[in-house]
């Protein structure tokens, strides 16, 4: 059969359109698996960023001292208001002693009156007591009433700060160093998840008594009504304590303790962006240490003391100036999502509750932080003159870390 030039031309022209529908399907199959793969690659970096990055925390029962869980107890960090734990500790040996007494008036100089926020900022003629100066550091993490106390206390900054020092040695914390009873940013004040959890081992220890300054929600001091900063007093079950801090180079911290049925655990969280996931995380970790702490301690999961070094060495302390959301840090607010704070939680599935980031440590020692500290003559840095110095060193201070503690 012979087809005309009109039968062949028809043929040719739906020959073409079958072969071009053909190949616009392969190319947006093609479009759509490549399309897929980077939406899967996006969302495992995003997951493995979030998790690689979660900061120091420790996980322990209170009367054991047992290890629940923990990631980079030993990574330097900044404490932010978390220092105020240390002041209060401090003040209470004081009254121990008989230095001074809870009703014993404080002085409010006029430094004291000048540290940046966050303050109570009383007028001058205002009385104030030692028990309305503690209970204003938990309650509002007041810098001036930290001040007031170390004046009172060891005569000026350094006189306390040195106490300090000599207490945090007597108790075993043997990375921190303080030079300031409030937690304002100071590249030479440093502290570790470990450190914090002995701390606040030491302070339920020595002080039952005064528990409840940490577990209260508000205080009237004179005519002013002031309520708790932390949100985990409000929200989980059980919460009794301690304290919350912040700074641009801190991130969010929080040392937080909870009692059910008579058992007593405390997490230690430290270096998250935003206060919701600072207090989803702790919640988290409380959550699976009461879940499991039974089968975990018959396993016999090591104390805080028998817990290996982990950095073994001194590392750099992170300065999170340039990742910690909030207006004051010139980064961007957002809010938390659910997928991305779970993605942060910690990966719990060790039987010893010991568990690391890929890396080993939570951040790299160096990098978009700015800050780089090496505290007691650690690895040796290179000073910009090139030559190899050790610690404590300080590299470019960026002005966004100095966002005040509080909250």
């Amino acid at each position: 059969m012979v087809l005309g030039p009109m039968a062949h031309a028809s043929m040719n022209s739906e020959g073409r359109r079958l072969t071009s529908g053909r190949d616009f399907i392969a190319r947006l199959s093609q479009r759509w698996v490549f399309g897929f793969g980077v939406l899967v690659c996006a969302v495992a970096a995003a997951f493995a960023r979030s998790t690689a990055m979660a900061g120091p925390a420790v996980l322990l029962d209170a009367a054991s001292g047992q290890v629940l869980y923990s990631e980079a107890p030993d990574q330097s960090w900044f404490p932010a208001s978390l220092t105020k734990i240390m002041t209060i500790y401090v003040t209470f040996e004081a009254i121990k002693a008989g230095q001074i007494k809870l009703d014993t008036p404080v002085p409010l100089s006029e430094k004291a009156r000048g540290q940046p926020a966050t303050r109570i900022g009383l007028k001058p003629g205002i009385p104030l007591n030692v028990e309305q100066a503690v209970r204003g550091l938990i309650l509002r993490s007041a810098n001036d009433f930290s001040m007031a106390l170390a004046e009172l206390i060891g005569e000026s900054e350094e006189g306390f700060a040195e106490r300090m020092n000599a207490t945090a040695k007597r108790l075993g914390m043997s990375r921190t160093q303080f030079r300031n009873p409030h937690g304002l940013p100071e590249p030479e004040q440093f502290t570790t998840a470990r450190d914090l959890a002995i701390l606040a081992i030491a302070m339920g220890r020595d002080f039952p008594e005064r528990a409840e300054m940490f577990s209260t929600m508000q205080f009237v001091i004179h005519r002013g009504t002031f309520h708790s900063q932390n949100d985990l007093l409000r929200t989980l079950d059980g919460a009794n304590g301690m304290k919350t801090g912040f700074t641009c180079g801190a991130g969010y911290n929080v040392v937080v303790t909870a009692t059910r049925e008579g058992r007593r655990l405390i997490a230690v969280v430290l270096g998250e962006t935003q206060r919701e996931e600072r207090s989803l995380r702790a919640a988290a970790l409380i959550e699976h240490g009461f879940k499991t702490v039974e089968w975990k301690q018959a396993l016999g999961v090591p104390k805080l003391a028998e817990l290996a070094m982990d950095p073994a060495e001194p590392h750099a302390v992170y300065d999170m100036a340039k990742e910690t959301l909030a207006r004051q840090c010139g980064n961007r607010v957002r809010r938390a999502r659910a997928m991305v704070a779970q993605a942060a939680r910690p990966r719990v599935g060790s039987p010893g509750g010991s568990v690391a980031t890929a890396a080993g440590v939570p951040r790299a020692a160096s990098g978009a932080g700015g800050v780089v500290i090496y505290p007691g003559g650690a690895a040796p840095v290179a000073s910009s003159a090139g030559v190899a110095v050790k610690g404590p060193v300080v590299r470019t201070a960026p002005a966004s870390s100095a966002g005040g503690p509080g909250r």
